[in-house]
């Protein structure tokens, strides 16, 4: 690389490498590249990037706060250290902090990207929209209201959890993954995540064992295994909660192992789970599914007994078994009441002003025979009103208002050209009805909306 550094760098001007790979390939020259870019920063040790750092002109930090922190394993790395105290004040401050993201985040500007786009139905992502970002996330509402299936589908076993693996979930999953082998109308790709490693071994040892019997099975996991999207790796994976961060699939089974022991009881036992900061590896686990999450549990959430614990990771741990069980079963009513219970408080009520031409609306398009509904969605910014087609189970127009079009917006572009084209990206068709329009000239504001609708019917 020394030799050839030149040439290298005018043919690939853009390498991506760990930080260890990037210290044994590159030279250490300061300011090699002109920018250094650090993903998942939030599972990095800060001392770990410096040589990134000074190959660099300038550097940007992405991470997610609320994803997986450095290795357990590391986080006492300079305990015990007899020459801490000699260090400067900013030097220990540094190291107090456990990642880059935290690093970057204390001392330097920092900007959040809050529109969501991996997940396709808004209920794989308002658990952890609810319990981990306050709702701050930006999801797009789904557009239809009838589902033949639900995103999320629970699959209850009677499984035992011994020397921290149950087998018997773990059959379960591998039945599962052979259903969906064997549809031959199935495009999606599938991931299996588990809490621990024992219970990922448990998944594979299984998977192995029944390839060996089904020559079926066999070549169909042969092709899975080495499925590719366009170049891209999407092939079947079976991983545990310390390495899937940052992948992502269309299908993800996820077998959480938790059950009653050889002598009938749950001992509250959760591993890294129960340990601060454990709760973002639960974020992490449910929020790696496109279309459709399989939540595969042998117990029910009632059986957690989680009151004594210190941490809140098993505490939303069994709020999520409780949403999962309402999602599965279609109760809306039920799947409302866990998130909101999820947040700190509930928002306040829309404005009189507000409330008052949303009605206005409302009624005149009612009057006009279109069925219409209120407050779309489960995002602080929802839509106001949206027009729904019963017989297309669809809705066909959003309607948002001069007051209410993201109110919470940073900018004028945010609010006119970011959020309705990531509506638009999820198939929602949005108009913007303007007050002062609306009290000058109702009725031309009635005969545009008239218009639109026409061509959705």
């Amino acid at each position: 690389m020394s030799v050839y550094q030149n040439y290298l760098l005018k043919l690939f001007p853009c390498w991506l490498l760990s930080p260890e790979s990037a210290s044994q390939i590159l030279p250490l020259k300061k300011e090699l590249f002109d920018l250094v870019i650090f993903d998942e920063a939030s599972q990095v040790f800060i001392e770990n990037t410096l040589p990134c750092i000074f190959r660099g002109k300038h550097i940007v930090v992405a991470g997610d706060s609320k994803q997986l922190r450095p290795s357990a394993t590391f986080i006492k790395r300079y305990m015990g250290n007899e020459d801490i105290d000699e260090l400067d004040y900013s030097t220990q401050a540094a190291l107090e902090v456990e990642s880059l993201l935290d690093l970057a985040t204390s001392r330097y500007f920092s900007s959040n990207l809050t529109y969501h786009y991996r997940s396709r139905s808004e209920e794989l992502i308002n658990f952890s929209n609810y319990a981990f970002y306050n709702k701050k996330l930006q999801i797009a509402p789904n557009i239809t209201k009838n589902k033949k299936q639900q995103p999320i589908e629970r699959i209850k076993v009677d499984g035992k959890w011994i020397n921290t693996r149950n087998d018997i979930e773990a059959q379960q999953v591998v039945k599962l993954l052979a259903k969906l082998l064997k549809d031959k109308n199935r495009k999606s790709s599938i991931g299996i995540i588990t809490f621990n490693l024992e219970q990922e071994n448990a998944i594979e040892d299984e998977i192995d064992a029944l390839a060996e019997r089904d020559d079926d099975f066999r070549n169909a996991l042969i092709v899975e295994q080495n499925r590719k999207d366009n170049g891209e790796d999407v092939s079947l994976f079976v991983k545990n909660l310390e390495n899937v961060q940052g992948d992502e699939r269309d299908i993800i089974i996820f077998s959480t192992g938790y059950a009653k022991n050889e002598y009938g009881k749950v001992v509250a036992h959760f591993g890294l789970l129960s340990n601060e900061g454990g709760e973002n590896r639960l974020n992490v686990a449910i929020t790696r599914a496109k279309e459709k999450i399989y939540v595969v549990t042998s117990i029910e959430p009632e059986e957690l007994n989680v009151d004594g614990s210190k941490n809140i990771g098993p505490k939303l741990f069994k709020e999520y078994l409780k949403y999962v069980r309402a999602v599965s079963n279609g109760n809306s009513l039920e799947t409302g009441i866990i998130l909101n219970n999820l947040l700190p408080t509930i928002e306040n009520s829309t404005a009189d002003l507000s409330e008052n031409l949303q009605q206005q609306v409302k009624l005149e398009l009612e009057n006009m025979g279109y069925c219409v509904e209120c407050n779309i969605g489960n995002t602080a910014n929802k839509i106001p009103l949206a027009v729904y087609n019963k017989k297309k189970d669809k809705y066909l127009l959003g309607i948002e208002f001069d007051y209410s079009a993201f109110e919470s917006s940073e900018s004028v572009l945010e609010r006119d050209v970011y959020h309705p084209a990531f509506l638009e990206s999820r198939g929602w068709q949005i108009v913007r009805i303007w007050s002062r329009d609306w009290w000058l000239n109702k009725k031309k504001v009635l005969n545009h909306l008239s218009k639109i609708l026409e061509k959705q019917k």
